[in-house]
C-alpha cells in the first residue's frame, strides 16, 4: 500500500519539468507578427487599431498603431523602442498600464536558457521584429 503514494509522488515530480517546458512558447520571438498577436493584440486589436478585447478595461484607450507615421510625420521607431522595451522610463508619462515587454522578453529568454540570465540581444531582436511588424502596418 505504501508504494502507491510514493509512486504517485515520483510521477508528479518527474512530470513537473515537462510541464515547465510547455509554458515556453516555442514560437516566441520568431517573428514580430507572432509576438504582436501574442502580446499586443489583446489591447491594440488584431488589426492594431486599438480595439482589442482588453481595451475597454484600460484607463487610456490603446492607440491606433496603423497611423503612427501619419500622426508623427515619420515612423517613430525610437519612441516605440522605449515604449515597448519599457525599461527606460519616459519622463512625464506617469503610471504605465502597458506591460514592460523588455523585462518580459528577458525573463522568457532566461527560461529558455534554463534560468541563466536572459540574453539582451534576443530582447533587442524581439523588440526590433515587433517594431518592424508595426511599421509594416502603417496606412499608406
Amino acid at each position: 500500500m505504501r508504494k502507491l503514494p510514493l509512486l504517485a509522488v515520483f510521477l508528479l515530480l518527474s512530470a513537473a519539468p515537462l510541464h515547465a517546458q510547455e509554458d515556453i512558447d516555442p514560437n516566441a520571438g520568431l517573428s514580430g507578427e507572432h509576438d504582436f498577436n501574442m502580446y499586443c493584440a489583446s489591447c491594440h486589436g488584431e488589426d492594431a487599431k486599438g480595439s482589442g478585447p482588453k481595451a475597454f478595461s484600460l484607463t487610456v484607450k490603446p492607440p491606433d498603431l496603423t497611423t503612427l507615421t501619419e500622426r508623427y510625420g515619420e515612423f517613430p521607431k525610437d519612441k516605440l523602442v522605449r515604449m515597448i522595451d519599457g525599461r527606460d522610463p519616459i519622463p512625464g508619462h506617469g503610471e504605465r498600464e502597458m506591460p514592460v515587454w523588455g523585462v518580459w522578453f528577458k525573463a522568457e529568454s532566461a527560461q529558455e536558457l534554463g534560468g541563466a540570465e536572459g540574453d539582451e540581444a534576443s530582447v533587442q531582436r524581439r523588440v526590433g521584429n515587433l517594431i518592424g511588424y508595426i511599421e509594416g502596418l502603417q496606412v499608406k
